[in-house]
């Protein structure tokens, strides 16, 4: 109200402001071009009776005055003789002007001048390029008869105008500026109870339930202020138990490990919690409303919504995703119904376990055992025949059991190293969580595994290449899973290179962290091997692993107990060219 109350002053205001200036500046306009007009004609007798002062105007000395009086009245001074031609112009070269008494191009205020009248025009001036206001008279000189005219541009009166202009935009600011402190003034007074009931609703708007209106006036206003602040208490009440009741229940589901997943009749989402949010990667307020089939993009979960919705059951089931990385869930569905209004069915409710991990386990589970029988198996049934051979009477001859028997000794050590390989990875992995402080000293715990290395290089043939700076730190850990991840992967370099290759062991400090780099010169992996080469059993090349006593869990060992440091390893390789294994461990500071 008080807002309409001060346009409406402002614009009455305003109106009578722009209709006197509107008035006054077309008044202001006609005196200025009067004024204009009376000045040109007098400067223009004034220059006339200078130029009657010489004989000849058509002399330097009177061109000379011309220029003067141009300069003096500030404005151009133009002579035409009575055959057209411009005989002097005080801002043109006037030779090179066209002729102003033309058939077809004569100009009005000349061809009066020489009618003996003064010529008055307003018009475009080519020479120029702009509007001009020109008043010519009369002159003769030297018994010939001529034309002195003198202009002005009309911009110059544009700009008295838009002074005027300028002038009146002022005092219709001032009049505003005026009329809004006297209309705000007038209207507080009356507008100012209603303007407080607007600012509280506003604010309970804004979810300020408790907000309330103090208004003494007696009146209608009063008892309205009355009823609002009852009608404020009775929401506020019911608002914070609304608000009680939801903060409870998504502190319930937001806890809830399993993702829970809500949706209406028709498939929209109504719900997600927090741990739906994170096995998904999405949020919950950019999936609301969206249909459940847009989100997950899975047919099948899609279908068993629509059976639940329409036969009211309960469903259990599983949902693969590939994207941005495979997970595996199991999902139980069901009906959301509302007692409160007559059992009306809402929609589904979704409960999202997330079983990858366990699936995984359950898998890895399944190929180690079935990789322990394989492994345990295959020596055990050599050692098995072998020994039914010599039982059946092989033995009795030297050659066949002193064979016979190397083999089941061969088999046997196998056995054992598998054994004791399983025990130490076991060892690893119960305890690579738990800290080990013993120092390491890395020049000292090396250099004896590679004295120890070059014998075994030496035997297979193959160069060992050994450098170790001098200025390592001392890392902390378990010293004795340290030499086992040397041993291993010097060992394994060593035995997939080729006669007449080379392994080279590189260990020094990068930054804050100690980089053992292990090169050889072997038969290489394939790309498609490296994402499996630290897995248990995993054998890139199996008949070469077994015929040179591998037993698949070397690499996997040489993984565990880099982890157990804190490090990380990474394998580069070209099938035909050579590996090369980088450990890479940080230094505690």
């Amino acid at each position: 109200m008080q807002k309409k109350i001060n346009v409406l002053l402002v614009c009455l205001v305003v109106f009578g402001i722009l209709f006197t200036g509107v008035l006054q500046n077309n008044m202001s306009k006609a005196s200025y071009i009067e004024d204009v007009k009376v000045r040109l004609i007098s400067s223009a007798k004034l220059i006339r009776e200078g130029a009657d002062n010489y004989s000849s105007i058509l002399t330097d000395e009177g061109f000379d005055f011309l220029k003067e009086s141009a300069v003096v009245a500030n404005m151009r001074v133009t002579l035409i003789g009575e055959d057209g031609w411009v005989r002097f112009d005080s801002e043109k070269n006037w030779e090179e002007l066209e002729n102003h008494r033309k058939d077809g191009d004569s100009r009005p205020e000349i061809e009066l001048a020489f009618d003996g009248k003064i010529g008055i025009s307003k018009r475009y001036s080519s020479s120029t390029e702009m509007d001009m206001y020109y008043v010519a008279i009369p002159y003769n000189n030297d018994g010939n008869a001529y034309v002195i005219r003198v202009s002005v541009p009309l911009y110059k009166i544009k700009e008295a105008n838009q002074q005027t202009v300028k002038g009146i935009i002022l005092v219709s600011l001032i009049g505003i500026i005026l009329s809004l402190v006297i209309a705000g003034f007038a209207s507080r007074r009356i507008t100012k109870p209603i303007k407080e009931l607007t600012e509280v609703t506003k604010r309970i708007a804004d979810g300020h339930y408790d907000e309330k209106i103090y208004i003494k006036t007696g009146d209608e206003m009063g008892e309205l202020a009355h009823n609002f602040n009852v009608m404020s208490d009775e929401i506020n009440k019911q608002i914070q138990e609304i608000n009680d009741r939801n903060v409870k229940t998504n502190a319930i589901l937001s806890s809830m490990i399993n993702g829970v997943i809500a949706v209406d009749n028709n498939k929209r989402i109504m719900f997600v919690n927090a741990s739906a949010e994170q096995m998904f990667n999405f949020r919950e307020s950019d999936v609301r409303g969206k249909r459940i089939l847009e989100v997950l993009r899975n047919n099948a979960l899609d279908d068993q919504i629509h059976h639940m919705i329409a036969n009211n059951v309960m469903v259990t089931a599983e949902l693969a995703i590939d994207e941005p990385v495979r997970r595996i869930f199991n999902l139980y569905s069901n009906p959301i119904v509302s007692s409160e209004i007559g059992n009306e069915k809402m929609g589904v409710v979704i409960i999202i376990q997330d079983v990858t991990e366990m699936k995984k386990l359950e898998s890895m589970r399944k190929d180690f055992v079935a990789n322990v029988s394989h492994e345990l198996k295959t020596p055990l049934t050599s050692i098995k025949g072998f020994v039914e051979t010599l039982l059946n009477g092989a033995a009795e001859k030297e050659e066949v059991r002193e064979k016979f028997l190397g083999i089941i000794n061969l088999e046997v050590e196998r056995l054992s190293s598998l054994i004791e390989d399983l025990l130490v990875l076991s060892e690893i992995e119960k305890n690579e969580t738990i800290a080990n402080d013993a120092p390491i000293n890395i020049n000292h715990a090396t250099r004896n595994i590679m004295e120890m290395l070059a014998e075994v290089a030496k035997g297979n043939e193959v160069a060992l290449f050994y450098n170790c700076s001098d200025d390592l730190p001392t890392i902390y850990g378990n010293e004795g899973w340290f030499k086992q991840m040397v041993v291993n992967l010097v060992d394994n370099a060593i035995k997939y290179s080729n006669k007449g290759g080379e392994v080279r062991v590189n260990i020094y400090k990068e930054d804050q962290r100690v980089k053992i780099v292990v090169k050889d010169t072997g038969v290489g992996i394939a790309t498609e091997h490296l994402d499996r080469l630290f897995e248990r059993f995993y054998r890139v090349d199996k008949a070469r692993s077994r015929s040179i006593g591998g037993t698949g869990l070397g690499l996997a060992i040489v993984k565990h107990v880099v982890i157990s440091f804190g490090g990380e390893i990474k394998v580069r390789s070209e099938f035909g060219k050579g590996s090369e294994f980088i450990v890479t461990i940080p230094v505690e500071q």
